[in-house]
């Protein structure tokens, strides 16, 4: 029963140890994302809808010129194509000639298909992806095994980082396991989609 005991122990220690040494790791991951040069431009801009500041930075990029194309990925059907075209910042014209709306996805895997149909069906090689930093890591994953003969650009919109807020840890945290989920369902299944 001690011997049993003794064992069960040192597994937990083991397993907590790793999932340290695996956060740590991905939040070294998520730091070291940085803003692309300004003269960088691609086909097309694509947003994940989520935290505040996705918006706004793909507007700007929009507006700036990195591309003539932009698609918010994830719009919820609640939400008026005016409603969003308000949080852009954009103005009418632009908003209608370069702005597409995609209202399929309900997840990131979602994101990632909903960007790819976008993808064939404009023939573009190469995207900025806008999302929140603790984010990207996995969202790259997914475009990667939906699109891999695309290139992705990664754009971090940066947040409160974990070690200064206790909501931002707590989400850092539930990112960090769905990310390690997903990395580790590619090292074992590459070839099969795995879940958001």
């Amino acid at each position: 029963m001690t011997q049993g005991i003794g064992i069960f122990r040192a597994l937990a220690f083991v397993i907590l140890a790793a999932s340290l040494i695996g956060f740590a790791a991905y939040a070294g991951l998520v730091s070291s994302y940085a803003l692309p040069d300004e003269d960088l431009s691609a086909d097309g801009i694509v947003v994940l809808t989520g935290d505040q500041g996705r918006l706004t930075a793909g507007a700007q990029l929009l507006q700036d010129g990195r591309s003539a194309h932009l698609l918010i990925s994830g719009v919820h059907a609640s939400v008026t194509t005016e409603q969003l075209r308000a949080h852009t910042t954009l103005s009418n014209e632009q908003f209608t000639c370069c702005v597409e709306l995609g209202r399929q996805a309900s997840d990131t895997v979602g994101n990632a298909r909903e960007t790819a149909q976008w993808v064939r069906t404009n023939g573009y090689r190469r995207l900025i992806i806008v999302t929140s930093d603790y984010h990207l890591p996995r969202s790259l994953i997914e475009m990667d095994m939906a699109m891999p003969d695309v290139e992705f650009i990664a754009y971090p919109v940066r947040t409160t980082p974990p070690w200064r807020n206790p909501r931002s840890a707590r989400l850092w945290l539930q990112e960090y396991a769905k990310y390690a989920t997903v990395r580790l369902g590619r090292i074992l299944l590459p070839s099969q989609d795995t879940a958001s």
